[in-house]
């Protein structure tokens, strides 16, 4: 098979411990986060997870590559035509990973209230394609691809990443293990995209 990224055996490692771990949490971890969030809902959460949710937004990194790639073509900047190349690459991975996961797995988003497993799967349905969380995927990878380039910005990203994903459960979109799946993914992908 052939990969646009590069995935060693550790990493691979990662990625079946994930899936294997999110069956696991959907019985003893999915529903206490779901509900933990739901009893502390407040405006000031409100406010902080409306802002860490927007670094979910794939338009917004997309452009953002894409800005820094003109930007980098007008300086002649060689580094930084390599950063934003690699960068729509990985974020087209993602893209293409986390659409076709969420179609195939087809589980049911928290609001649906159908519980942790139910699923429905080839749904075109935007209600049942919670598994993996996209936003997630694309916020760690980013951070992934930041850190490689830059690991004090990488870290901070990974800070606003880790909001994300927060957010994604506060808001009842995702499951724990949906962001965990994501935040996985991200990772391996943003980290390995040449």
């Amino acid at each position: 098979m052939i990969f646009l990224i590069s995935i060693n055996d550790y990493q691979m490692s990662l990625i079946s411990i994930s899936y294997f771990l999110t069956p696991f949490s959907f019985y003893y971890i999915d529903e206490n986060f779901r509900n933990y969030f739901l009893k502390n809902r407040n405006e000031f959460l409100d406010k902080t997870f409306n802002f860490f949710n927007e670094f979910g937004e794939g338009q917004y990194h997309l452009i953002g590559y894409g800005l820094i790639y003109l930007y980098s073509k007008i300086k002649n900047d060689k580094k930084i035509v390599e950063f934003a190349r690699t960068g729509i690459k990985s974020f087209l991975m993602s893209g293409i990973t986390v659409l076709g996961l969420k179609f195939i797995i087809g589980r049911s988003r928290p609001y649906m209230n159908n519980g942790p497993v139910y699923f429905s799967p080839f749904s075109l349905n935007n209600d049942y394609q919670s598994l993996p969380s996209g936003h997630t995927i694309v916020a760690f990878n980013t951070s992934s691809h930041i850190y490689k380039y830059n690991k004090f910005l990488g870290i901070l990203s990974y800070s606003i990443a880790f909001g994300t994903g927060l957010a994604r459960i506060y808001k009842d979109q995702h499951w724990f293990s949906d962001v965990l799946s994501g935040a996985v993914l991200g990772i391996i992908i943003g980290s390995n995209t040449k």
